[in-house]
């Protein structure tokens, strides 16, 4: 054969594969946008709200906090509020009393990025995506 017919050969047979993994991509790969920003109503459906915690802080003032804990899915929601809430309490504690009063004024990203670690380091099952505070006082 020529060199001509076999590049032009060579370039069908490319753009043949190249169409036939473009195919394949669009058929079985998901494109939805489901795994985007979840709505508010959908955080809501699977979150959990603790009691009021008041602790001592390590500079030795104290602390009322509330916080909404949003999880990754409505399973792990409910295992937060059968009962297992005594846990969430205790790790959200703990992480507390490290801190001090000028953390819940000038670094409450940090605080509450420290509680949702804690929290997910003591579940068995599921997640803790956000963790939103909805009462603070420092005392």
């Amino acid at each position: 054969m020529s060199k001509p017919i076999k590049i032009m050969l060579t370039t069908i047979i490319t753009l043949t594969i190249v169409g036939i993994v473009a195919i394949i991509l669009l058929i079985y790969v998901d494109f939805d946008e489901s795994d985007s920003e979840p709505t508010i109503s959908d955080m809501a459906d699977s979150s959990f709200v603790t009691d009021e915690i008041t602790t001592d802080l390590a500079d030795g003032q104290f602390i009322r906090v509330q916080f909404r804990i949003v999880t990754d899915n409505q399973d792990t929601s409910e295992q937060l509020k059968s009962g297992d809430h005594f846990v969430i309490n205790d790790a959200i504690i703990e992480e507390l009393t490290v801190l001090e009063g000028s953390d819940f004024r000038n670094e409450l990203t940090s605080v509450r990025e420290d509680v949702k670690g804690a929290i997910n380091d003591r579940l068995d099952e599921g997640e803790v995506t956000n963790v939103f505070i909805t009462q603070k006082a420092v005392q």
